[in-house]
Protein backbone atom coordinates (compact mmCIF):
# COMPACT_ATOMS: atom_id res chain seq x y z
CA UNK A 1 0.00 0.00 0.00
CA UNK A 2 1.35 3.41 -1.02
CA UNK A 3 0.26 5.38 2.04
CA UNK A 4 0.55 9.12 2.35
CA UNK A 5 0.89 10.91 5.65
CA UNK A 6 -0.68 14.16 6.84
CA UNK A 7 -1.14 16.06 10.08
CA UNK A 8 -3.80 18.32 11.52
CA UNK A 9 -4.63 19.91 14.86
CA UNK A 10 -7.52 18.80 17.07
CA UNK A 11 -8.75 19.19 20.63
CA UNK A 12 -7.71 15.69 21.65
CA UNK A 13 -7.12 12.05 20.73
CA UNK A 14 -9.36 10.09 18.34
CA UNK A 15 -11.92 7.58 19.58
CA UNK A 16 -12.48 4.06 18.22
CA UNK A 17 -13.30 4.06 14.47
CA UNK A 18 -17.00 3.27 15.03
CA UNK A 19 -17.45 6.52 16.95
CA UNK A 20 -15.07 8.86 15.16
CA UNK A 21 -14.00 10.26 11.79
CA UNK A 22 -11.64 12.81 10.30
CA UNK A 23 -13.86 15.69 11.47
CA UNK A 24 -13.89 19.03 9.63
CA UNK A 25 -15.63 22.36 10.18
CA UNK A 26 -16.50 23.20 6.57
CA UNK A 27 -17.98 21.25 3.69
CA UNK A 28 -15.64 23.01 1.25
CA UNK A 29 -12.62 21.70 3.16
CA UNK A 30 -14.02 18.17 3.10
CA UNK A 31 -14.60 18.32 -0.65
CA UNK A 32 -11.06 19.58 -1.28
CA UNK A 33 -9.62 16.74 0.79
CA UNK A 34 -11.86 14.19 -0.93
CA UNK A 35 -10.26 15.29 -4.19
CA UNK A 36 -6.93 13.73 -3.23
CA UNK A 37 -7.26 11.56 -0.11
CA UNK A 38 -6.96 7.79 -0.62
CA UNK A 39 -7.87 4.71 1.44
CA UNK A 40 -5.10 3.87 3.88
CA UNK A 41 -3.76 7.43 4.15
CA UNK A 42 -2.74 8.39 7.69
CA UNK A 43 -3.59 11.65 9.45
CA UNK A 44 -1.68 12.41 12.66
CA UNK A 45 -3.45 14.47 15.33
CA UNK A 46 -1.51 17.23 17.06
CA UNK A 47 -3.38 18.73 20.01
CA UNK A 48 -3.94 22.46 19.61
CA UNK A 49 -3.29 25.09 22.29
CA UNK A 50 -6.96 26.08 22.38
CA UNK A 51 -8.44 26.42 25.86
CA UNK A 52 -11.01 23.76 24.96
CA UNK A 53 -8.33 21.17 24.16
CA UNK A 54 -7.75 18.19 26.43
CA UNK A 55 -5.58 19.74 29.20
CA UNK A 56 -3.58 16.51 29.50
CA UNK A 57 -2.66 16.65 25.81
CA UNK A 58 -2.50 20.37 25.00
CA UNK A 59 0.46 21.04 22.72
CA UNK A 60 1.28 17.33 22.49
CA UNK A 61 0.88 14.48 20.01
CA UNK A 62 -2.54 12.91 20.48
CA UNK A 63 -3.11 10.12 17.97
CA UNK A 64 -3.64 9.14 14.34
CA UNK A 65 -6.35 7.80 12.05
CA UNK A 66 -6.41 5.73 8.85
CA UNK A 67 -8.81 6.68 6.05
CA UNK A 68 -11.36 3.93 5.38
CA UNK A 69 -11.77 1.92 2.19
CA UNK A 70 -13.92 2.99 0.42
CA UNK A 71 -13.59 6.70 1.20
CA UNK A 72 -16.94 7.77 2.64
CA UNK A 73 -18.56 10.98 3.86
CA UNK A 74 -20.09 10.72 7.35
CA UNK A 75 -22.05 13.03 9.65
CA UNK A 76 -19.79 13.20 12.70
CA UNK A 77 -22.43 14.56 15.08
CA UNK A 78 -24.56 11.43 14.82
CA UNK A 79 -21.85 8.77 15.09
CA UNK A 80 -22.83 8.55 18.78
CA UNK A 81 -26.66 8.72 18.61
CA UNK A 82 -27.27 7.88 22.28
CA UNK A 83 -24.54 10.01 23.84
CA UNK A 84 -24.77 13.67 24.75
CA UNK A 85 -21.77 15.69 23.60
CA UNK A 86 -20.07 18.38 25.73
CA UNK A 87 -21.43 21.95 25.32
CA UNK A 88 -18.08 23.17 23.95
CA UNK A 89 -18.60 20.93 20.90
CA UNK A 90 -21.29 23.41 19.77
CA UNK A 91 -20.75 26.98 18.59
CA UNK A 92 -21.70 29.77 20.98
CA UNK A 93 -23.54 31.88 18.44
CA UNK A 94 -25.86 29.50 16.59
CA UNK A 95 -25.48 26.27 18.58
CA UNK A 96 -24.32 24.28 15.57
CA UNK A 97 -21.99 21.30 15.96
CA UNK A 98 -18.42 22.42 15.29
CA UNK A 99 -17.19 19.54 13.05
CA UNK A 100 -20.16 17.99 11.20
CA UNK A 101 -18.29 17.15 7.99
CA UNK A 102 -16.52 13.83 8.41
CA UNK A 103 -14.53 11.35 6.37
CA UNK A 104 -14.78 7.76 7.60
CA UNK A 105 -11.78 6.12 9.27
CA UNK A 106 -10.99 2.42 9.61
CA UNK A 107 -8.32 2.44 12.35
CA UNK A 108 -7.31 4.84 15.11
CA UNK A 109 -4.32 5.08 17.47
CA UNK A 110 -3.27 7.03 20.54
CA UNK A 111 0.33 7.95 21.33
CA UNK A 112 1.75 6.54 24.55
CA UNK A 113 4.52 9.02 25.37
CA UNK A 114 2.49 12.18 24.59
CA UNK A 115 5.51 14.02 23.24
CA UNK A 116 5.49 17.67 22.22
CA UNK A 117 4.08 18.57 18.80
CA UNK A 118 7.49 20.10 18.04
CA UNK A 119 9.11 16.66 18.29
CA UNK A 120 7.30 15.44 15.19
CA UNK A 121 6.43 18.61 13.23
CA UNK A 122 8.96 21.33 14.18
CA UNK A 123 7.30 24.09 12.12
CA UNK A 124 3.65 23.29 12.89
CA UNK A 125 3.14 26.71 14.53
CA UNK A 126 3.85 28.43 11.21
CA UNK A 127 0.44 27.28 9.97
CA UNK A 128 -1.34 29.23 12.74
CA UNK A 129 -5.12 28.86 12.36
CA UNK A 130 -4.71 26.78 9.21
CA UNK A 131 -3.11 24.03 11.30
CA UNK A 132 -6.55 22.96 12.48
CA UNK A 133 -8.52 24.08 9.42
CA UNK A 134 -7.25 21.35 7.08
CA UNK A 135 -4.67 18.55 6.75
CA UNK A 136 -1.03 19.09 5.81
CA UNK A 137 1.38 16.70 4.10
CA UNK A 138 4.23 15.34 6.21
CA UNK A 139 7.85 15.38 5.08
CA UNK A 140 9.88 12.15 4.77
CA UNK A 141 11.95 12.92 7.88
CA UNK A 142 8.74 13.57 9.87
CA UNK A 143 7.29 10.25 8.71
CA UNK A 144 10.52 8.57 9.82
CA UNK A 145 10.17 10.05 13.31
CA UNK A 146 6.52 8.97 13.45
CA UNK A 147 7.37 5.33 12.76
CA UNK A 148 9.39 4.92 15.96
CA UNK A 149 6.82 6.48 18.33
CA UNK A 150 4.95 4.09 20.63
CA UNK A 151 1.20 3.81 20.00
CA UNK A 152 -1.74 1.71 21.04
CA UNK A 153 -4.43 0.93 18.48
CA UNK A 154 -7.98 1.60 19.67
CA UNK A 155 -10.50 -1.20 19.18
CA UNK A 156 -14.03 -1.65 20.42
CA UNK A 157 -14.24 -3.74 23.57
CA UNK A 158 -10.61 -4.84 23.58
CA UNK A 159 -7.04 -3.99 24.49
CA UNK A 160 -4.08 -3.97 22.12
CA UNK A 161 -0.35 -4.14 22.67
CA UNK A 162 1.92 -1.11 22.76
CA UNK A 163 3.98 -1.05 19.55
CA UNK A 164 6.05 1.40 17.52
CA UNK A 165 3.73 2.99 14.97
CA UNK A 166 5.34 1.18 12.05
CA UNK A 167 4.90 -2.16 13.79
CA UNK A 168 1.26 -1.45 14.55
CA UNK A 169 0.58 -0.55 10.92
CA UNK A 170 1.73 -4.04 9.91
CA UNK A 171 -0.43 -5.69 12.59
CA UNK A 172 -3.99 -4.42 12.04
CA UNK A 173 -6.25 -5.43 14.93
CA UNK A 174 -9.51 -6.20 13.21
CA UNK A 175 -12.26 -8.46 14.49
CA UNK A 176 -13.33 -10.89 11.78
CA UNK A 177 -16.97 -11.89 11.36
CA UNK A 178 -18.07 -15.51 11.78
CA UNK A 179 -16.52 -18.46 13.60
CA UNK A 180 -12.82 -18.24 14.30
CA UNK A 181 -10.73 -20.73 12.33
CA UNK A 182 -8.42 -23.08 14.15
CA UNK A 183 -4.89 -21.73 14.50
CA UNK A 184 -2.12 -23.44 12.60
CA UNK A 185 1.03 -21.54 13.56
CA UNK A 186 4.52 -22.96 13.44
CA UNK A 187 6.46 -22.65 16.70
CA UNK A 188 9.14 -20.05 17.06
CA UNK A 189 7.66 -17.31 14.87
CA UNK A 190 7.63 -14.45 17.39
CA UNK A 191 10.14 -11.63 17.56
CA UNK A 192 10.21 -10.36 21.14
CA UNK A 193 11.98 -7.89 23.37
CA UNK A 194 12.00 -8.58 27.10
CA UNK A 195 13.24 -6.15 29.72
CA UNK A 196 14.36 -6.10 33.34
CA UNK A 197 15.15 -3.20 35.64
CA UNK A 198 17.35 -3.91 38.64
CA UNK A 199 20.27 -2.44 40.56
CA UNK A 200 22.35 -2.52 37.37
CA UNK A 201 19.83 -0.47 35.39
CA UNK A 202 17.66 -1.41 32.43
CA UNK A 203 18.59 -4.45 30.32
CA UNK A 204 16.83 -5.65 27.17
CA UNK A 205 16.85 -9.18 25.76
CA UNK A 206 16.07 -9.64 22.05
CA UNK A 207 15.05 -13.05 20.76
CA UNK A 208 12.71 -15.14 18.65
CA UNK A 209 10.51 -18.08 19.51
CA UNK A 210 7.32 -18.50 21.54
CA UNK A 211 7.40 -15.29 23.52
CA UNK A 212 5.58 -16.49 26.67
CA UNK A 213 7.81 -19.56 26.92
CA UNK A 214 10.96 -17.48 26.45
CA UNK A 215 10.04 -14.96 29.16
CA UNK A 216 9.11 -17.78 31.55
CA UNK A 217 12.50 -19.35 30.89
CA UNK A 218 14.26 -16.07 31.65
CA UNK A 219 12.50 -15.96 35.03
CA UNK A 220 13.00 -19.64 35.86
CA UNK A 221 15.89 -19.04 38.25
CA UNK A 222 14.93 -15.56 39.45
CA UNK A 223 14.37 -15.55 43.22
CA UNK A 224 11.12 -13.63 43.07
CA UNK A 225 10.09 -14.41 46.66
CA UNK A 226 13.31 -12.75 47.81
CA UNK A 227 12.60 -9.56 45.92
CA UNK A 228 14.66 -10.12 42.78
CA UNK A 229 13.45 -8.22 39.73
CA UNK A 230 11.48 -10.06 37.06
CA UNK A 231 11.83 -10.10 33.29
CA UNK A 232 8.73 -8.88 31.43
CA UNK A 233 7.65 -8.69 27.80
CA UNK A 234 8.18 -5.24 26.29
CA UNK A 235 7.24 -5.83 22.65
CA UNK A 236 6.41 -8.77 20.41
CA UNK A 237 5.32 -9.39 16.83
CA UNK A 238 4.43 -12.65 15.13
CA UNK A 239 5.67 -13.56 11.66
CA UNK A 240 4.50 -16.22 9.24
CA UNK A 241 7.83 -18.07 9.28
CA UNK A 242 10.66 -18.90 11.65
CA UNK A 243 13.05 -17.32 9.14
CA UNK A 244 11.15 -14.03 9.29
CA UNK A 245 11.33 -13.88 13.08
CA UNK A 246 15.02 -14.75 13.13
CA UNK A 247 15.85 -12.18 10.44
CA UNK A 248 14.13 -9.49 12.49
CA UNK A 249 15.98 -10.58 15.64
CA UNK A 250 19.34 -10.65 13.86
CA UNK A 251 18.83 -7.16 12.46
CA UNK A 252 18.15 -5.59 15.88
CA UNK A 253 21.10 -7.32 17.53
CA UNK A 254 23.51 -6.53 14.71
CA UNK A 255 22.61 -2.84 14.51
CA UNK A 256 22.47 -2.36 18.29
CA UNK A 257 25.83 -4.04 18.86
CA UNK A 258 27.36 -2.01 16.03
CA UNK A 259 26.23 1.11 17.90
CA UNK A 260 27.88 -0.12 21.11
CA UNK A 261 24.86 -1.42 23.03
CA UNK A 262 25.90 -5.08 23.28
CA UNK A 263 26.58 -6.83 26.59
CA UNK A 264 29.43 -9.13 27.60
CA UNK A 265 26.99 -11.09 29.76
CA UNK A 266 24.86 -12.51 26.94
CA UNK A 267 24.87 -12.28 23.14
CA UNK A 268 21.17 -11.28 23.11
CA UNK A 269 21.35 -8.64 25.87
CA UNK A 270 21.37 -4.90 25.11
CA UNK A 271 22.30 -2.19 27.62
CA UNK A 272 22.40 1.60 27.42
CA UNK A 273 20.13 1.92 24.39
CA UNK A 274 17.31 4.49 24.57
CA UNK A 275 13.67 3.55 24.07
CA UNK A 276 13.53 5.77 20.98
CA UNK A 277 16.51 4.05 19.34
CA UNK A 278 15.23 0.59 20.25
CA UNK A 279 11.77 1.42 18.87
CA UNK A 280 13.32 2.57 15.61
CA UNK A 281 15.26 -0.69 15.25
CA UNK A 282 12.17 -2.71 16.17
CA UNK A 283 10.04 -0.94 13.55
CA UNK A 284 12.65 -1.52 10.84
CA UNK A 285 13.10 -5.15 11.89
CA UNK A 286 9.40 -5.81 11.25
CA UNK A 287 9.84 -4.63 7.66
CA UNK A 288 12.79 -6.99 7.26
CA UNK A 289 10.99 -9.93 8.84
CA UNK A 290 7.92 -9.43 6.65
CA UNK A 291 10.11 -9.27 3.54
CA UNK A 292 11.71 -12.60 4.51
CA UNK A 293 8.22 -14.02 5.15
CA UNK A 294 7.23 -13.06 1.61
CA UNK A 295 10.30 -14.75 0.15
CA UNK A 296 9.79 -17.90 2.21
CA UNK A 297 6.12 -18.26 1.28
CA UNK A 298 6.52 -17.82 -2.49
CA UNK A 299 5.45 -21.06 -4.09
Amino acid sequence: MNRRYYWTKTWGAPDIPEYDALALSHEGTRQRILGYIQPGDIIVYLTSDAKESDPMLRGRLAGAVEIADPVLEVDVEFLRPNEKRPPEHYRDGDGRFRWPYGIAVSRTWVFIEQESNDTLIPDHADKRMQGAASIHEMRPEEIGRLMSLDVREQVKGGATAKLPFQGSLHRPWRQQAGMRKAANVNPGTHLYIAQIYDAHGLTFKVGSGKVADRVDELNRYRRLTQGEAKWSERSSSQFATVAGARAAEDFILFEAKKAGYGSDDHSEFLVGISSRDLNALYAKSIEIGLAVDAEETIV
